[in-house]
């Protein structure tokens, strides 16, 4: 089974995703929906903190 690794969604993030997901946390959902460009981003994992 191949998984496709993929960005978050939300620009400030550095997080990456599985196939299928969008965000890697629900911090990156709600800022990704936003009107707000975040320029640091605080959804607590290692790749971001």
């Amino acid at each position: 089974m191949d998984v496709e690794n993929n960005k978050c969604g939300h620009d400030a993030c550095g997080c990456m995703v599985s196939n299928g997901e969008d965000y890697c946390s629900s911090y990156c959902e709600s800022a990704g929906d936003g009107d707000i460009t975040d320029l640091k981003c605080d959804c607590g994992h290692s790749n971001c903190s």
